[in-house]
């Protein structure tokens, strides 16, 4: 899987850049404890660890979704990999915080969040679960009455 990120910097308003190079899950893990109805489901994505070879960010991933009540879970644990001219910066906010904030944190997360919630729609179907995809809210909107200008009368 590629696909590049283009990113905006608001601090410099410098372009910058990451490419997923790979990305690939490890291990799957599924409980699905009962069948009530469901009032939740959260995501949560967290990195694990990360390593910087040859300019590429290397990262170990948790997706894990968790439905409640009921306590059931879907958990996917993998890696992935970004080349580009950040990797470097991202790099290093993890070695200090051991996290990746901002637009390059929500970025990598994002893609990550992306390829892994697909796959979990189709575990969820073989456990009969709910995916855990939440698609927009469709809303209609009411005609808009055409207003007439001040001063003017219909006749």
């Amino acid at each position: 899987m590629q696909m590049y990120l283009i990113l905006t910097l608001d601090k410099n308003s410098k372009v910058v850049w990451l490419k997923l190079e790979f990305l690939d899950f490890e291990t799957c893990e599924v409980r699905k404890v009962s069948q009530p109805v469901l009032e939740s489901i959260d995501t949560n994505i967290s990195i694990n660890m990360a390593t910087l070879e040859k300019n590429v960010l290397k990262l170990e991933f948790l997706y894990s979704t968790k439905y409640a009540p009921g306590g059931g879970f879907i958990r996917i644990s993998g890696k992935a990999d970004f080349s580009g001219s950040e990797s470097k910066v991202a790099y290093e906010e993890w070695k200090k915080t051991k996290q990746i904030m901002g637009v390059l944190g929500e970025q990598i997360v994002n893609t990550i969040n992306y390829s892994a919630s697909i796959n979990a729609a189709f575990i969820a179907r073989v456990f009969n679960l709910t995916p855990p995809i939440v698609p927009p809210t469709i809303r209609f909107q009411q005609p808009v009455k055409q207003m007439m200008p001040a001063g003017k009368s219909k006749k």
